[in-house]
């Protein structure tokens, strides 16, 4: 496993999505309760930048055509206005360790 350092815990808030750049890879951090999720940033339907979305009773959701994702996993919860299926975010696992939130892109 390789777990990258991405933020430090308190920083941000239950619905917070924020952009992180970890090794040349842009990803989402969501702070949904008390747990920290990380998702690939782009949605799937028209590579959208979700850290721009928001939250909305612990789902993800898209502001361009409101696709809906479950941060915990990111599978999709419903698709965008007017327009098919599309495929669930990219998943990373989580931890808070020392003070930080930590990431594994494994």
């Amino acid at each position: 496993m390789a777990w990258y350092k991405v933020l430090k815990d308190g920083v941000m808030k239950d619905g917070d999505l924020f952009k992180a750049s970890v090794e040349n890879k842009e990803i989402l951090i969501i702070k949904s309760k008390e747990n920290y999720f990380a998702t690939s940033l782009y949605c799937t339907h028209e590579d959208y930048d979700l850290s721009e979305g928001f939250m909305d009773e612990g789902k993800l959701i898209c502001p361009n055509h409101f696709a809906t994702f479950d941060p915990k996993d990111g599978s999709v919860v419903s698709p965008p206005e007017g327009s098919g299926d599309i495929s669930p975010l990219k998943s990373y696992k989580t931890k808070v360790e020392n003070g930080e939130v930590l990431v594994d892109f494994q």
